[in-house]
């Protein structure tokens, strides 16, 4: 089955460029990659420009030279992945349910990008315009320097909101996905997890991807400090903090939430299983006389294997968070908070 049929318009462009070079990374480079790097040369001057502000615009030219690549990589790669890693967790014959709801949202995804991009889109170029005093007291000064620069929060504010856009979809789809499809959990997967690593990894992929739109917040401290524009700039941080975070707490809560309920169904089978065994096996003890042995002797080792398959479902974890989930999710957590922190530092020594 296909799920993603439609694509969105970055991945179209990074497509076209695979046409030319294979390499999608390379292809997003040549396509779109290049611009907030030209703009940013085109509206600083090196040599008037402080090697603090140098130091936050490098990095916040970092992530979006990627963008187009990243998009193309949420787009084409970790959303489908997930819908065709899901048929180990799911009960029998619900492909065309998670078919309607892979089509849904790759059509949100690919149509109603703006949707979701817009408001963080805004609140970024707003940013450009409270901040022009600091550009200016940075030699951004001309008209073509200053349209250059307008140009390259532009293209951040874009890929940034899509940032936004990608994260809020993805919870949406764990939401639906947990509220209409059957889930099967499995002890004795090898995720230890009964499978559910599925749900973790999309999460936590959709989530590091996000996490490298980090890099630009040194650089919108730097605003706050030298404008006073400090609502602003942490209204726009706050944002993508709470998505950053949501877009891995929402969908692994939403489906242990899940998972628990199925493990409760199924403990309550399996001990009214236990039951039913254990008073067939007393009622040949009380009636010694007429009672087989080896029809005993099956029921014991019946019970002892309903048991221990009791015992496999009462003991399996369920939050899908496998070590190297863990360690990625922590360094993604942690990236905002070592920007901040470059900041300072930058800020007292140069």
């Amino acid at each position: 089955m296909e799920y993603n049929a439609t694509m969105v318009w970055f991945s179209r462009v990074v497509e076209y460029g695979r046409r030319h070079v294979e390499n999608p990374v390379v292809a997003s480079l040549l396509t779109m990659g290049w611009i907030p790097v030209i703009s940013s040369l085109v509206a600083i001057d090196l040599a008037e420009a402080s090697r603090a502000f140098l130091a936050v615009q490098f990095l916040a030219v970092l992530p979006v030279t990627f963008g187009p690549f990243i998009v193309w990589y949420y787009d084409r790669r970790v959303f489908p992945s997930f819908f065709q890693a899901v048929d180990e967790v799911v009960a029998p014959n619900q492909e065309p349910l998670i078919q309607e709801i892979a089509d849904k949202y790759d059509r949100i995804i690919s149509r109603y990008w703006w949707v979701t991009t817009l408001p963080f889109a805004v609140v970024i170029v707003s940013v450009f315009f409270v901040g022009n005093d600091y550009f200016v007291a940075e030699g951004i000064t001309a008209v073509h320097e200053q349209v250059a620069y307008l140009i390259f929060f532009i293209y951040f504010a874009l890929f940034t909101g899509f940032g936004g856009h990608a994260g809020i979809v993805m919870m949406a789809t764990i939401h639906e996905f947990s509220d209409r499809v059957e889930l099967v959990i499995e002890p004795l997967h090898p995720d230890n997890l009964g499978g559910l690593s599925t749900t973790g990894e999309f999460a936590i992929k959709t989530t590091v991807l996000l996490s490298t739109g980090s890099l630009g917040i040194p650089l919108g401290l730097q605003i706050a400090t030298y404008t006073g524009a400090e609502l602003l700039v942490y209204l726009g941080i706050g944002l993508y903090t709470v998505v950053l975070a949501g877009s891995f707490i929402y969908p692994t809560y939403r489906i242990n939430k899940k998972a628990q309920e199925v493990r409760e169904r199924e403990l309550g089978t399996y001990q009214d299983r236990i039951r039913k065994l254990e008073d067939r096996l007393s009622s040949l003890d009380d009636n010694e006389s007429n009672s087989d042995p080896s029809r005993q002797q099956q029921l014991q080792l019946e019970i002892q294997r309903t048991r221990q398959e009791f015992r496999d479902f009462r003991d399996v974890q369920l939050y899908p968070l496998s070590i190297n989930i863990i360690i990625r999710l922590t360094t993604s957590v942690l990236l905002p908070i070592f920007f901040a922190i470059f900041e300072i530092f930058i800020s007292d020594f140069f």
